[in-house]
């Protein structure tokens, strides 16, 4: 029978099998990714389960993508981003029948842009760049490393930001700053966990070769970064981390390239002094203004800074010394290994929270709390915290106590990483409990099918002795798409909504699930896969989407194939059907090596397994492909095995 392989070990029916999965679109990277406000570009969205791909929707405006063409592995759209777009991270969702991709993050940026050009893999071929500038590039293929040639004046100091990971990318890279003649006279490889970061003061006028370098062994085609070469001003943090509102305070900004002149975005602020790694200013937010985190940036002539965040906090400032009285806070810098003593004094069955912010607001302390009564005996001991949806590590402490008997005690704070100075600030706020909570999202990008419903659970984080029920109350659900409310019970933690459909496939909306002012969120992993490198995305809106469900899913049964020159390899499927789906499936593949091939076959109805057979040409070139599909398609529709590596050796 033409077109069908047959294969050495029995079909098996498929009644039985394991349930068919379903797969929701991956957007893994795209490129470029950022722009400055209103610029309007083409870029590449690299993935799985892409094919019919329906919209782009981003979690704020300022940005919109129009998709040019779809395929199961790759998207074309045309970006473009508003004039008056907000600078930073704008998370988006790519949403086909499938349902919605996970995040991807553009960035907004005030830098010129260039893109890449290859070839610019050696010292020689290095690409000739104009600073200031924020370079777009990718080491796609094993192997690449990219150069580029820039020219500087004597005494100039230059930021070398390389931004991957922060950017949601897998990519870890290192740095290195040559000379004219090749030597290193600088190099970085990881100051954000996984992105490099250096400043140079040039001693000599002249060329020099930065060069990207990736510490995997394996490249990927998502591996993309910005390559930011400025003078523009970073922040690291700001000291004190929190700010009184109606009150003009000093503040002290810690980073890099903090000189020349600047002002303060995010508060009326007047600067006072600026000496290349701090500068401080006298600042004041309206009295007005509600409790909580609040972005500070500082835009100097040679451009923007990137955010940090000070809390506005209204609690009663310490005026100083080593006795406090709550409820108090208490602003702070932490010393290595010599502990911060505050001493109280409290009556009899009083209770008291102590929570220490810091690394969660950018600080780089990370402290241990203890309570101690008047002798010196430890009453309690906290390191980390479980914030809901803390970011990578839980480092800040948080205690909450009821003291017994009247008397005197104090609490105690500890650094254990070696910092000094200002640059590792805390604020620790003493007060009486409050009871609240936070509501976490158990899934930011929730499906249904039409006809169907599906189940989405929403958890509370209860603080202080919170015991009340929270009603939560869902806006913004998609045409088709009802729910009702929900109430947590008071010995509960989380409720589920249950989602009902009865819409077309592909349809999709942003919900807010709330209950008063509290605002159910998530923090979501971003990375393109294939690596290390990531961040977090704090999503307050989740995409829910009407999705079709499939009649069969695929599986490779090797996530790496060989293939000799000249040779073939064969790659063992598997296939799970819906009950009574019996259609043949016909193969093929997406980013084969150059020079393989796939062998065309068709599954016949029944089976539940097929060998696939690719074939290298003699001259084929010796490489490998990490990101190969293998598509099936049956009865009009497509479905994709999840990606393998195929090295023609």
């Amino acid at each position: 029978m033409k077109g069908f392989l047959w294969f050495a070990f029995p079909i098996w029916l498929a009644l039985g099998a394991e349930p068919v999965e379903h797969r929701l679109p991956i957007a893994a990277s795209i490129f470029p990714m950022g722009a400055q406000p209103g610029a309007v570009f083409e870029a590449e969205i690299l993935g799985e389960h892409l094919d019919r791909a329906a919209t782009v929707l981003f979690h704020q405006p300022g940005a919109t993508a129009e998709i040019l063409s779809t395929e199961p592995t790759r998207l074309k759209v045309r970006v473009q981003v508003a004039k008056d777009a907000a600078f930073g991270q704008n998370a988006f969702h790519v949403v086909t029948p499938r349902g919605a991709s996970g995040p991807l993050l553009l960035r907004v940026g005030d830098q010129p842009r260039v893109l890449e050009r290859e070839p610019n893999s050696t010292a020689a071929v290095a690409q000739p760049v104009a600073l200031p500038a924020t370079v777009m590039g990718r080491l796609n293929t094993d192997g690449d490393f990219d150069f580029y040639k820039i020219r500087v004046e004597k005494g100039a100091r230059w930021i070398f930001d390389l931004r991957s990971a922060r950017n949601g990318n897998g990519l870890d890279a290192a740095l290195f700053l040559l000379d004219a003649r090749g030597a290193k006279i600088d190099y970085n490889e990881e100051r954000f966990i996984w992105d490099p970061f250096l400043t140079h003061e040039f001693a000599e006028a002249g060329e020099y070769i930065v060069v990207v370098q990736p510490t995997h062994v394996r490249n990927d085609p998502n591996f993309a970064y910005e390559l930011e070469m400025r003078q523009a001003p970073h922040l690291d943090t700001v000291s004190p981390l929190s700010i009184a509102p109606g009150v003009e305070q000093e503040v002290t900004f810690i980073g890099e390239g903090l000189q020349g002149k600047a002002q303060v975005e995010g508060a009326e602020g007047t600067m006072l002094s600026m000496d290349g790694r701090s500068a401080r200013a006298r600042i004041r937010v309206p009295a007005n203004t509600p409790a909580g985190p609040r972005n500070l940036t500082l835009v100097s002539m040679a451009g923007r800074s990137n955010p940090v965040e000070i809390l506005v906090d209204p609690t009663p400032r310490h005026a100083g010394g080593d006795r406090i009285s709550p409820p108090v806070s208490i602003p702070g810098v932490a010393k290595y290994r010599q502990p911060d003593l505050y001493r109280f004094s409290v009556k009899a069955g009083e209770s008291l929270v102590f929570e220490v912010r810091g690394q969660r607001y950018g600080s780089p302390v990370d402290l241990t709390m203890r309570l101690l009564d008047s002798s010196g005996k430890q009453l309690a001991l906290n390191d980390d915290f479980n914030f809901a949806g803390a970011k990578f590590y839980q480092r800040d402490p948080r205690i909450q106590h009821t003291f017994t008997e009247a008397g005197e005690y104090s609490v105690e704070l500890r650094n254990v990483v070696q910092v000094a100075g200002e640059r590792s600030p805390y604020q620790l706020v003493v007060r009486a409990p409050a009871p609240t909570f936070t509501l976490q999202l158990a899934n930011e990008r929730p499906h249904v099918y039409p006809g169907g419903e599906t189940k989405w659970k929403v958890t509370a984080q209860r603080l202080d002795g919170h015991k009340e029920p929270i009603a939560l109350s869902l806006a913004g659900l998609p045409a088709g798409v009802s729910a009702s409310p929900v109430v947590i019970a008071p010995d509960q933690e989380e409720a589920t909504f249950t989602l009902r459909a009865d819409g077309k496939p592909g349809t999709g909306g942003f919900v807010r699930v709330s209950s008063g002012e509290q605002q159910a969120w998530r923090s979501v992993r971003v990375s393109s896969g294939g690596g290390e490198g990531a961040t977090f995305a704090r999503l307050d809106q989740s995409l829910v989407t009407i999705s079709e469900k499939p009649n069969f899913s695929l599986e490779a049964q090797a996530t790496s194939v060989n293939v000799p020159r000249g040779g073939s390899a064969m790659i063992p499927v598997s296939i799970r059907r819906e009950d009574g789906f019996v259609v043949p499936i016909a193969f093929s593949a997406e980013n084969l090596p150059a020079g393989v091939t796939l062998e065309p076959v068709s599954a016949p109805g029944e089976a539940d397994k097929v060998q696939l057979r690719v074939q290298a040409a003699a001259d084929a070139p010796l490489g490998r492909a990490p990101r190969v599909a293998i598509l099936g398609r049956a009865g009009g529709e497509s479905n994709e095995a999840p990606r393998i590596t195929v090295q023609v050796d």
